[in-house]
């Protein structure tokens, strides 16, 4: 009975990875070299016919890149868990090696999910990755993917023994995908062995056998935005299921070495989002007499409205570190300073509203894209201290993985020809 569902649980993984990879399925010439750019528009805010003018294109890296916690560097990583990291330096793209690699296991579920975890050592801080698949690993039944990042021992998590932290996310939707919600987070020891962080007292098991994922939920952005007392994080715990619509709580784990994870800090949260600026947070609540929701400052006595958003945040508002864009006018508010910027819409064709946003960390730069009202897929490039704004339409702009603005400027775009490719080139801003 045993062998029979393996068997059965390994076929369904195989489809469900095959589903959740349909567009990073099928065949791409990663040698394709599109023709040299040539110079670029200068006109002020007009929109191009070929973004070719201001893209240069590159295929050496074949997989979408992905951030690292050190600027400018960036990995990729394959479905058979190979990674490899990259240094972006005036728009180049260079392979670094990487600092070593080592074995990790993580109990989840009482089931033991293996992985190999390739590092970065720079500046005295470390980053690594690693991947479990059913596929690599097929005598773990339970579980058929997980994504490993390790990283430094942040402030609020405190053990005498750790020295680094490592989180799995279990979604494999989220493989490429930089907004990984980590479900499991562990003290990893010198020897690689590792210990929960956080008491698991009260966490329940799902339908599928499994502890429930929405019991406690931590972002890249929030796990480095703990303090010396208490590290906040999400959870569903006390609802029926989560639901991206805002059924969620933030919460704090209780103070230094307590792992006390029972006390809700702010309730009922729109989004996985949260900001800290010295002893206040700032998060988003839906308001349930009308369509929108609130901005909120907690000192962590006082509550405090700053500012509220007509309609829904999923549907008609993106989000990018501490910026939020309203999707159709193209207003960006900094939910931290509270200044608002906008990005230039009158080059698109009427009907251009964005999907996509992204934000360099120094406010300076953002990436849309979008489609125009004649159905054509746009991508633009905003300069605000220039309030200039650089947009072109292809069709190529419909299958963009990730993309990166980096505080000098420069813009990473990894795409492919299309939703069937299964490789991907980087479209550089020059």
């Amino acid at each position: 009975m045993a062998n029979k569902l393996k068997i059965i649980l390994s076929v369904l993984l195989v489809v469900l990875i095959a589903t959740a990879a349909v567009v990073f399925t099928g065949v791409l010439d990663i040698n394709k070299r599109i023709n040299k750019p040539t110079e670029p528009d200068n006109s002020a805010n007009g929109l191009g016919t070929d973004y070719r003018q201001t893209y240069t294109v590159d295929t050496a890296v074949s997989l979408p890149l992905m951030s690292t916690d050190f600027e400018n560097i960036f990995y990729t990583m394959t479905k058979q868990g190979e990674v490899k990291f990259y240094q972006a330096v005036g728009g180049v793209l260079t392979q670094i090696p990487e600092s070593g690699s080592f074995k990790v296991t993580a109990e989840c579920s009482s089931q033991k999910l293996p992985a190999v975890i390739h590092y970065l050592e720079k500046d005295g801080h470390t980053v690594g990755y690693g991947l479990f698949t059913n596929i690599l690993y097929p005598d773990v039944l339970l579980y058929d993917y997980a994504f490993f990042k390790v990283t430094d021992m942040f402030e609020g998590f405190k053990d005498d023994k750790g020295t680094l932290l490592m989180m799995l996310d279990v979604d494999n939707k989220r493989f490429y995908k930089e907004d990984k919600v980590y479900s499991e987070i562990f003290y990893l020891y010198s020897d690689h062995t590792s210990k929960y962080f956080l008491s698991e007292d009260q966490r329940t098991v799902a339908m599928d056998g499994k502890t429930k994922t929405d019991y406690k939920m931590f972002t890249n952005d929030i796990l480095s935005q703990g303090d010396n007392k208490n590290v906040l994080f999400f959870s569903s715990r006390y609802y029926v299921s989560y639901d991206e619509s805002g059924l969620a709580d933030i919460f704090t784990s209780g103070g230094s070495g307590t792992n006390v994870d029972n006390v809700r800090y702010a309730l009922n949260v729109a989004s996985l989002n949260f900001w800290r600026s010295g002893s206040d947070t700032y998060y988003f609540s839906k308001n349930y007499n009308d369509n929108s929701f609130s901005l909120f400052r907690s000192d962590g006595k006082d509550t405090t409205e700053i500012k509220k958003f007509s309609g829904d945040i999923k549907k008609d508002y993106l989000i990018s570190g501490e910026f939020i864009l309203t999707k159709s006018t193209g207003e960006v508010y900094n939910c931290v300073s509270g200044q608002s910027l906008g990005i230039i819409y009158s080059c698109f064709k009427s009907g251009f509203t964005a999907d996509l946003f992204t934000m360099s960390k120094n406010g300076k730069y953002a990436v849309i894209r979008g489609v125009n009202g004649d159905n054509v897929p746009a991508c633009g490039i905003m300069d605000f201290d220039s309030n200039r704004i650089t947009a072109y339409e292809d069709s190529v702009f419909a299958y963009i993985a990730n993309v990166h603005a980096l505080n000098d400027g420069s813009v990473y775009i990894s795409a492919a020809t299309g939703e069937s490719a299964s490789a991907f080139y980087q479209l550089i801003k020059k």
